[in-house]
């Protein structure tokens, strides 16, 4: 209950904020003259609410501008897709982008730069990954959220607040199947999961494997290269082939399985610790669960686009502004998701409200992007056919890996 009731108060507080934000556009000079429009925003599902919440704030202080939701089918890869055609179509204002769908749509011109003088308050793996190359203040999308996996544990009585084990030592030692991860997809949807988990354990044995910025080594010889990306892989192949592990499918498809069978371990994205209080699970209450940072997590999130051409770009810039500036971030935090922004880290009410908000912080900070490339669905489904195989084909990885690999972002 006390929980339930700083949380309330706490957002209480923040709509205020953002309520300010928002009606200071709308009593701008002229504000109130502004003709009646639609903005229309593309986008995956949002299960924490925020989302909708900011759009209903903005609309509130707003009234000429409403926002027609357009949601895209799940699955990385499928919203791709659907967000290309209604972007080529002029069936968008706004595109809610995963981070590596950026380049791709920045390279085909369906969206155009915007200005975000603030751009310091960002995280800095945050903001390299869509800032406009040369134009430190320009953008071809504002973080809406980011996100990072973090490694799940159980608290053992006497842990308190002591650092839990790394990810290579939990699968190294684990037994009895006490660990969860996406490492099983069942369907096209689970695909970028399961890419995202093998390289995480990946760069949990050789943190060159990626290099900083997301991209691969194309100089060193095949072979030689090759034989790290096994030397990587192979203790996750054997605890896969020892049944060491439990396998799991999507995200939420993990967190049932880790809160059913009361696991020890879960690999998962940081809004899945709200998600697992709001199962009511004695098990999956906050002193129970603790979460701590992989040793590099792969950087994930969601950024919002201008589409080239919309009736209302001028409109839909101040609508990505309040979506993205730092009142909007502090909602997003206190549902759950990881905010992109600097005040919301150091927000005290957030943390009291979120124990591993600092690690979550760190991780994001440590965090590789995966390759911010045009031709990204290439690279992860090279690495999703020839991980799968190795995992779970009895096969180990070829040459023909390598030379996919360094085709695909060449």
């Amino acid at each position: 209950m006390a929980d339930q009731y700083s949380r309330r108060s706490f957002l209480t507080g923040v709509l205020a904020c953002g309520t300010l934000s928002a009606g200071a556009i709308y009593l701008l000079p002229g504000g109130r003259s502004l003709p009646s429009i639609e903005l229309r925003l593309t986008t995956g599902r949002d299960s924490t609410g925020a989302r909708d919440l900011l759009i209903a704030l903005w609309e509130r202080a707003n009234p000429r501008t409403k926002v027609r939701l357009d949601i895209v089918s799940s699955g990385t890869l499928d919203e791709r897709v659907q967000m290309l055609s209604r972007a080529q179509n002029g069936e968008a204002d706004v595109v809610n982008l995963d981070v590596i769908h950026i380049p791709e749509f920045a390279q085909r011109g369906l969206i155009t730069p915007i200005l975000l003088p603030d751009s310091l308050e960002l995280l800095d793996p945050i903001r390299t990954i869509s800032q406009v190359r040369g134009e430190p203040d320009r953008f071809w999308a504002a973080p809406f959220n980011t996100d990072v996996g973090m490694l799940f544990s159980r608290r053992s009585p006497g842990r308190g607040d002591q650092a839990g084990p790394t990810l290579g030592e939990v699968l190294d030692t684990v037994t009895n199947q006490q660990f969860v991860s996406q490492l099983r997809p069942s369907a096209e949807t689970s695909n970028e999961a399961f890419v995202i988990n093998v390289l995480e354990h990946a760069l949990s044995r050789d943190e060159n494997i990626l290099k900083p910025d997301g991209t691969i080594d194309m100089d060193t010889p095949v072979n030689e290269y090759l034989g790290r990306w096994q030397q990587a892989l192979h203790p996750l192949r054997d605890a896969v082939a020892r049944q060491r592990i439990t396998l799991g499918d999507d995200e939420n498809d993990t967190m049932r399985i880790f809160a059913d069978r009361r696991l020890a371990y879960m690999r998962n994205w940081p809004v899945k610790y709200r998600e697992l209080q709001q199962l009511e699970n004695p098990d999956a209450e906050p002193e129970q669960i603790q979460l701590d940072p992989l040793p590099i997590g792969i950087l994930g999130g969601q950024n919002l686009a201008l589409v080239t051409d919309s009736p209302h770009a001028d409109r839909a810039r101040e609508f990505i502004t309040f979506m993205t500036g730092e009142p909007a971030q502090k909602v997003l935090a206190a549902h759950g998701l990881a905010p992109t922004r600097r005040g919301a880290y150091g927000d005290g009410n957030l943390r009291a409200l979120i124990p591993h908000l600092g690690k979550l912080r760190g991780a994001v900070g440590a965090a590789r992007p995966r390759p911010i490339h045009a031709n990204y669905a290439e690279f992860s489904r090279t690495v999703r056919d020839h991980a799968y195989q190795l995992l779970h084909g009895k096969r180990d990885l070829q040459p023909e890996f390598v030379t996919e690999l360094r085709a695909a972002l060449s």
